[in-house]
């Protein structure tokens, strides 16, 4: 069973769109049996995840067709605890001496000797999907359990998405408010948003079927339209179920 709330953190919507920002401690020092520490494989696999989406490949978010933005980065204590007068953390640079100085987890965590201060840097997810953001996280704990799991497992605490109790109790435990929450198109989901722009190029190719460069129109314009009409009016075909994708019918060529 699921724990109660309390003061947990609400996430905001807008229309049908939903936010969630979580702010998760990375684990400390290096995974077992690797040179790696636990923040260098948590980059590792979000970079694989950016490569991915920078070369135009399907990954595993594809999975997850109700997400309209995502973001995840690493907040380090350099950049955290500038100004803040922590024992032995560097001072900021001074006005002209250059870039503020780089922490050094290795030697001024404690981490090592369990003396001192254990500063460590903190993961930041933020995520805008439709809908409700329980049955969001059920998708994941569905589509995509081993590659997320693969991600998160480098925080502290995080039980995986197996028990789904303890993975919401998780999950809400690290979310933070969100002060600020805009939303282009509140109502529109994302299959609706792709829809629509398929809806769009369809008519593009229309238009540049029934009149040419020089503004002539096309003898069969009735044939033509009433075939867009049946090509556009039909969106049985790849349209999203859960754990789906919206996949648009290939477009005829010109002539």
């Amino acid at each position: 069973m699921d724990s109660p709330v309390g003061d947990w953190i609400n996430s905001r919507a807008l229309g049908d769109v939903t936010e969630i920002c979580v702010m998760s401690p990375i684990r400390l020092g290096r995974v077992p049996g690797e040179r790696r520490t636990f923040e260098e494989r948590l980059r590792f696999k979000i970079d694989r995840l950016m490569q991915r989406a920078e070369q135009g490949k399907p990954n595993v978010l594809n999975r997850i067709f109700t997400i309209h933005f995502a973001r995840m980065l690493v907040i380090r204590p350099d950049q955290y605890l500038t100004f803040s007068g922590s024992p032995g953390f560097p001072e900021p640079s001074k006005p002209g001496n250059g870039p503020r100085p780089r922490f050094d987890p290795y030697l001024e965590d404690g981490a090592s000797t369990g003396k001192g201060p254990q500063y460590r840097s903190w993961l930041f997810t933020e995520v805008i999907f439709d809908g409700d953001i329980k049955v969001y996280f059920r998708d994941i704990a569905e589509m995509i359990a081993g590659e997320f799991d693969e991600v998160f497992e480098n925080c502290e605490e995080f039980p995986g998405t197996g028990d789904f109790g303890k993975f919401w109790n998780w999950i809400r435990k690290y979310q933070i408010r969100n002060d600020l929450f805009l939303s282009a198109y509140p109502n529109l989901s994302v299959a609706r948003i792709k829809q629509l722009e398929d809806f769009k190029n369809r008519f593009d190719a229309f238009v540049s079927r029934v009149r040419s460069p020089t503004g002539e129109r096309a003898e069969s314009m009735d044939e033509l339209f009433d075939e867009f009409l049946r090509e556009s009016q039909q969106y049985g075909y790849g349209f999203p179920a859960q754990g789906g994708v919206y996949q648009p019918r290939p477009i005829k060529a010109e002539g």
